[in-house]
C-alpha cells in the first residue's frame, strides 16, 4: 500500500516554499530550521516529513540536489511538478491528470491505493490538492508527446533512393531538426507533419 504524507493545514505551503527560496540553504532542515524560518506551529512541524517524502531531502534532512529547484522561482513548480509525479506515481497510474480529477475522485483514488481511513484520507488529498496548485504540469505533458514522437530529440530520416538506370545505388541523408523550447504542442505537431508531408 502507498503511504502518501499530509499537512493539517496546508494555508502554509507556498509562504514555507517562499522563505526557502529567500533563506540560505541550510547544511539540514529540521523542524529547528522551520521554526527559524518563522513557522512555529505544531502542524509545521511536519515540513520536514513532507519534503523527504517528496525527494527534497534525505532521511537525516540534509537537502538533496532537488532542493535547489525549490530556490529559483522559474525552477521551483517545474520540479514540484516531477517530484509529485514521483511520489503520488500510483495515482497518475489511475488518472494520468490525477491533479485536475475533482475532490471525489482524488479521495477516491487515494482510499484505493492507501487503504487510509476517510480521515486520512481526506488530509491526504487537501495536500496533494494543495502541492498541485503550486506545481506546473504542462510542461511535462508536453515533454511526454515530443518523447512519443522523437525519443532521442534528433528525427532521423533515411530517403531511398534507386536510380532509373536499374543501379541500386542508395542516398542515404541524415535531416537533424533542433526543436524549439515551448509548452505548446501544436507547435510540434506543426512539426512532425511538415516532415511527414513534405519527407517522407
Amino acid at each position: 500500500m502507498a503511504d502518501y504524507p499530509y499537512l493539517v493545514s496546508n494555508k502554509n505551503i507556498q509562504a514555507m516554499l517562499d522563505k526557502i527560496r529567500t533563506a540560505a540553504k541550510p547544511p539540514k532542515y529540521t523542524i529547528a530550521f522551520v521554526k527559524q524560518l518563522g513557522f512555529t506551529s505544531s502542524n509545521d512541524q511536519a515540513y520536514p516529513a513532507l519534503f523527504k517524502k517528496l525527494g527534497y531531502l534525505m532521511e537525516d534532512g540534509t537537502p538533496t540536489a532537488y532542493y535547489d529547484d525549490l530556490r529559483d522561482s522559474t525552477m521551483m513548480p517545474i520540479s514540484l511538478g516531477k517530484r509529485i509525479r514521483e511520489l503520488y506515481s500510483e495515482l497518475f497510474m489511475i488518472n494520468m491528470k490525477i491533479y485536475e480529477a475533482s475532490d471525489e475522485e482524488i479521495k477516491g483514488a487515494i482510499s484505493r491505493v492507501t487503504g487510509k481511513e476517510a480521515k486520512d484520507v481526506t488530509r491526504i488529498a487537501s495536500t496533494f490538492k494543495a502541492l498541485c496548485n503550486i506545481a506546473q504540469f504542462d510542461s511535462l505533458d508536453v515533454e511526454e508527446k515530443v518523447l512519443e514522437n522523437s525519443p532521442k530529440e534528433v528525427e532521423q530520416i533515411e530517403i531511398n533512393k534507386k536510380e532509373k538506370s536499374g543501379l541500386n545505388t542508395e542516398f542515404h541523408y541524415n535531416i537533424q531538426i533542433h526543436l524549439p523550447a515551448t509548452t505548446d504542442i501544436s507547435v510540434y505537431n506543426a512539426i512532425f507533419k511538415s516532415i511527414k508531408d513534405n519527407l517522407m
